[in-house]
Order: structure tokens, then sequence, then C-alpha cells
């Protein structure tokens, strides 16, 4: 199968997950209570000048300013096309375009997670070679316990911890959010040392939760090609401990790019709604957690659109970087 077939393969494959997954946002949305509404009706029902018509009417409005209003199936095809060709319009809650607000989202996360995962392959990738080709050393046992360790204590916790920390020093953390009309997500006013606490902390945090899984299949698959006949024909020939780490860090890329683009992806979807609400980060995790509470569908359907889209481009990204790295691959297989 040429690379074009693939693409056009993958990218009807992933249309058809985009839109089943939409549709279950949307029909979870429409079947669910509406808890945003019943606080509206609950709040009008209180007051005993409100009539039962009143407060229906007040009911009504409210589905015809969501474009709600009408028949299930009309609804949802509207809905579809709206999102589908991005004419998502504005946010309910906020009054701005969700198409803006979720591209910023999607920015701003992109800002620390980049890096992260840039920061963990890296680390990762080294620590688990070295530590594959030095599996008997007692070094080697310490390290790999002590990345281990940066797993299994919760990154929530940490970052938590930080904040206590600096509220005791002499640099405070303090983020102010400004909501109102037409003010968006929310926004840091005041805050010394934010691009410590918005970047840098962030970035490690994130590095930590990835790290861990990194280094463990990048030691098992260096164990497995240090011990190849391969691997033992370079050293046989004189070849350097780097050139023996090039040859396995090249034999065992295939396998960790599957690592990367399905284990990571799931770290990264848990950990970013954690460290944007620690952090006050105004991201796309941020954005899709005000979306479910303020029941702002604009949101939740281009959100749920978009982390599909993420999900079925870096599946695509993996079977072309398995065809690069290995062109024994067949693309007719993936």
């Amino acid at each position: 199968m040429s690379v074009g077939r693939l693409l056009l393969k993958r990218a009807l494959l992933g249309l058809a997950t985009v839109w089943a997954t939409v549709s279950g946002v949307f029909l979870l949305f429409v079947g669910t209570e509406d808890w945003y509404l019943s606080a509206k009706l609950a709040s009008a029902n209180r007051n005993p000048d409100t009539t039962r018509a009143e407060i229906e009417q007040q009911r009504q409005a409210y589905l015809a300013e969501r474009g709600l209003d009408g028949d299930l199936w009309e609804v949802y095809l509207e809905w579809m096309a709206r999102t589908f060709t991005f004419q998502w319009g504005n946010s309910f809650e906020y009054g701005r375009s969700a198409l803006e607000m979720v591209l910023q989202g999607v920015a701003r996360t992109a800002a620390y997670v980049v890096p992260a995962v840039l920061l963990a392959v890296l680390v990762g990738l080294a620590i688990g070679v070295v530590t594959g080709m030095n599996s008997r050393s007692r070094g080697e046992t310490g390290l790999r316990g002590l990345v281990y360790v940066g797993l299994g204590v919760p990154n929530f916790w940490i970052g938590a911890l930080l904040l206590t920390l600096a509220s005791g020093a002499a640099f405070i953390y303090t983020p102010i959010y400004a909501f109102g009309p037409g003010a968006g997500m929310p926004e840091i006013a005041v805050a010394e040392w934010t691009f410590l606490y918005s970047y840098v902390v962030p970035v490690l945090l994130l590095a930590t939760t990835l790290v861990a899984a990194v280094v463990s299949y990048a030691r098992a698959y260096s164990m497995q090609y240090y011990a190849d006949d391969l691997t033992k024909l370079v050293r046989a020939k004189g070849g350097s401990r780097t050139d023996v780490a090039r040859h396995v860090v090249r034999n065992a890329a295939v396998p960790l790019v599957s690592l990367l683009f399905t284990e990571t992806l799931a770290l990264i979807a848990l950990s970013v709604f954690v460290i944007e609400a620690t952090f006050a980060i105004d991201g796309i995790g941020s954005l899709y957690y005000n979306s479910i509470w303020t029941q702002d569908l604009p949101i939740l359907l281009g959100g749920a659109m978009t982390f599909v889209a993420l999900s079925v481009l870096s599946n695509v990204c993996q079977d072309l970087l398995h065809a690069v790295l290995d062109p024994r691959v067949d693309t007719a297989s993936l």
C-alpha cells in the first residue's frame, strides 16, 4: 500500500472516529439533566410571584438561545453540521468565539506539553539505554529505583507542595482570576514568578510523569538488543560503547515509537487536567473542564473534536515513523 493510500485510509477512519466521539458527547449532553438550567429554574421557582407559565417560558427561551429547541434529530444534524464545518459560534459562558478559545487553549497547553515530552524522551532514552547496557551494576539499580519513585509520587501532590512552600518563602504565587462579560478564560492578572509556575514547573512535573514509562521500555529493549548477535558483532569488531549504544538505540526506536504515541498520549491527557487545575493554566484542559460544568456545548463539541483529531493525527505519525525507521514494515498491514 502506498503512503498516499495509507493516509487516505487513516483519514477516513479518523473522520469516522471523530464523528462517533462528537455524536456521543452530544447525546450525553442532551440525554442528561442540564443542571445549569435546573439551577436557574429552581431560583425562579423560589419567587412566589413567578407562575409555572413564566418558568416554562424561561426554559424555552434558554433552549432557543442555545439552539436546543426543536426535534432531537434536527438539533443533532444542525450541531453536527456546525461542528464539522468549524462554525462553532460563540461560547455560551464567555461570549467569545469557541473556535478561537479552543485554538488558544491548545496552543497554551502545547507550550508546556511539547517541551515536557521532548525532555522525557531524551532523558528517559538516555537512562534506559545506560541502565540496559549496565543491568547488573549497583548504580543502575539505584538510578532505576529513583526514576520509578518519580512515577509513583503523584505530580499534583508535588505541584501543590511546591505552591505551599512558595507561599512561605520570599516569593509568592497568587493567581487572580478575571471573570465577567467577555472576559473569556480565566487569566492570571497578578502573579510573581509567573513564568516559573506557569511553564517551568509544569514542564518538569509532566516530564517526570512520562520519563519513567520511557525508561522502562527503553531499558527492556536495550537489554534485548544489547544481547543480540549483531550487537555482539559490533563489540567484536572493536566498536566503542558509543557505537554499541547507537546500534541499540537505532533498533529499539521502532517499538519505542509505539510507546510515545500510545501510553504517553494517555498519560498526557490525564496529567493536563491536573496540572492546569493546580497552576491555574488557561489551557485546553481547564477550558474543557469548565465547559462541562457550565454546559457550554460549542466548547464541549469543539474540544472533543480537537482531542480526537489530535489522537488520530498521532496515530498517523506513528505509522509513518514506523515506515521510515524500519523499511521492512509493510504499510499495507498498518
